[in-house]
């Protein structure tokens, strides 16, 4: 009797935790996983395009929501606007041209230049000289 009841009583205890972790359902079975995310890095609905740039000391024009005409005369009145231009020894500049904000980084490859307006973005890299 004596060891009944210290039996018991482990019994008791035991009982609720005997329930934990289990279950019929299988839990190894992978839960609903979600695509792999896009590589592109336009908002939801926006399509950049490439477009040729036609232009010997520019390259990689991409226009969002810009046709490509459209996209080609601000990057030439990038290149022809004297305010654009990048001072020396600057790694950045800025400048509006034809009601675009432009922004330029220098990289490995040449500047690269992001213009946008509401809507609507160009980007092209200019070669090193």
């Amino acid at each position: 009797m004596r060891l009944a009841t210290p039996l018991a009583i482990v019994a008791l205890a035991a009982a609720p935790l005997s329930g934990c972790g289990g279950s019929s359902s299988d839990e190894s079975a992978p839960s609903r996983s979600t695509p792999p995310a896009s590589t592109s890095t336009a908002p939801i609905g926006a399509s950049a395009k490439s477009c040729d740039s036609y232009a010997v000391d520019a390259e990689a024009l991409r226009a969002t929501n810009v046709p490509c005409d459209q996209a080609r005369q601000v990057m030439y009145g990038w290149q022809r606007d004297p305010a654009c231009a990048k001072p020396a020894d600057a790694s950045r500049t800025s400048c509006l041209t034809r009601s675009y904000r432009c922004l330029g980084a220098r990289t490995d490859r040449g500047l690269a230049v992001s213009c946008s307006r509401a809507g609507e973005s160009i980007a092209f890299v200019v070669k090193k000289r």
